[in-house]
């Protein structure tokens, strides 16, 4: 399944980079802008060509009843992203606690200015789930909580992006 989310961002793209690769942002995104339960950072380079970040993020716990049988407790995603720098892109995976083999989800960022002061974010997703006779349900769920992320993370940018100081 595809799914492209497009924001409009008020900072430039560059800033939203940065703050992309902030741990003490993303971890704020992450529980106050998303509702997320914990966000720990595992990793973090962004002295090279190519920057990359990886957080495990515990989400809400929201999952259908059916979805929670498969899963069982203490689910948790890793975020594994990647962005080259000077491009106005990025690229990552989320990986789940159960069942690796058979979800798999993946996006790529691309922003574009729009204006001085601001970007639009385009992310396209690739959600793709191999379990017979549910797949389909599941991915349509796994759909609607990254859309919600999504909404929920742009307005967190919107709102606390221009007050934050980096952390590079």
């Amino acid at each position: 399944m595809k799914l492209v989310k497009e924001h409009r961002i008020n900072l430039p793209a560059s800033r939203y980079l940065e703050l992309a690769f902030d741990p003490s942002f993303e971890k704020r995104i992450s529980i106050e802008g998303m509702g997320n339960q914990a966000c720990e950072m595992l990793s973090r380079a962004v002295d090279g060509p190519t920057w990359s970040m990886h957080t495990r993020v515990t989400p809400p716990d929201n999952m259908p009843g059916f979805i929670k049988k498969l899963v069982g407790g203490g689910f948790w995603m890793e975020d594994r992203r990647s962005h080259p720098k000077g491009a106005m892109e990025a690229s990552g995976e989320l990986v789940p606690s159960a069942l690796r083999d058979k979800v798999k989800m993946s996006y790529k960022l691309r922003l574009l200015a729009d204006g001085d002061q601001a970007c639009r974010r385009i992310m396209d997703w690739e959600i793709e789930v191999k379990i017979f006779g549910i797949g389909g349900q599941v991915e349509k769920f796994i759909a609607s909580e990254i859309e919600k992320g999504l909404d929920a993370s742009a307005r967190f940018f919107n709102q606390h992006g221009s007050q934050h100081s980096s952390a590079s």
